[in-house]
């Protein structure tokens, strides 16, 4: 009697619910590593709060010196205080590296257990549709690794079909594996 139990994994099935409407991360390869970059664009709409923030403080502490209206004092920093630690927890994670290292032979994305290179199968690209309750739905793509172990990884997530595709074919190159594609026909 064979007691082994089998799972089927639907790969069409995206690994992650939500997706930003953005292009986040960029493929770039350098020599024996290659890694993800945040684009410009994210990174500057992570510092708009930040910028804010410190200029609401800074008002505050500039009307601690002019003006005795403490109560407009306190809301004008907590504000700011609130604005900053929000920019700064949005930008935490764009600078959060992950990165495939051909020396060590280790990919790491600070947050999975790492995987070493060669135990990689393939790339995955998936799309999906973010849905919103009062906003238009959009269409998001995925790029996923898939390991010789079953395990799926997220590597990228944004909805720049274009961009996904050319970082899919970068690092399908710098690993030398293949790119499966999921994708199906979504019509909004």
């Amino acid at each position: 009697m064979d007691n082994t139990e089998r799972f089927t994994i639907d790969l069409n099935r995206p690994l992650l619910k939500d997706g930003p409407n953005f292009l986040s991360h960029t493929v770039v390869i350098k020599r024996h590593i290659a890694y993800l970059r945040p684009t410009i664009t994210s990174m500057l709409f992570c510092m708009v709060y930040i910028v804010v923030g410190s200029f609401l403080m800074a008002l505050a502490a500039h009307l601690i010196m002019e003006a005795h209206k403490y109560d407009l004092i306190i809301f004008v920093g907590a504000f700011g205080v609130a604005i900053t630690t929000f920019g700064v927890l949005l930008i935490r994670p764009f600078l959060q590296r992950a990165s495939f290292n051909k020396k060590s032979g280790v990919f790491d994305n600070k947050k999975d257990r790492d995987v070493k290179l060669h135990h990689i199968d393939s790339l995955q690209i998936n799309n999906k549709i973010i849905q919103r309750k009062n906003a238009l739905s959009y269409q998001c793509f995925e790029l996923n690794m898939l390991t010789q172990h079953g395990r799926r990884i997220n590597i990228l997530n944004h909805n720049n079909q274009q961009q996904l595709m050319l970082d899919a074919l970068l690092l399908s190159t710098f690993l030398k594996v293949e790119i499966q594609d999921y994708r199906r026909e979504i019509i909004l």
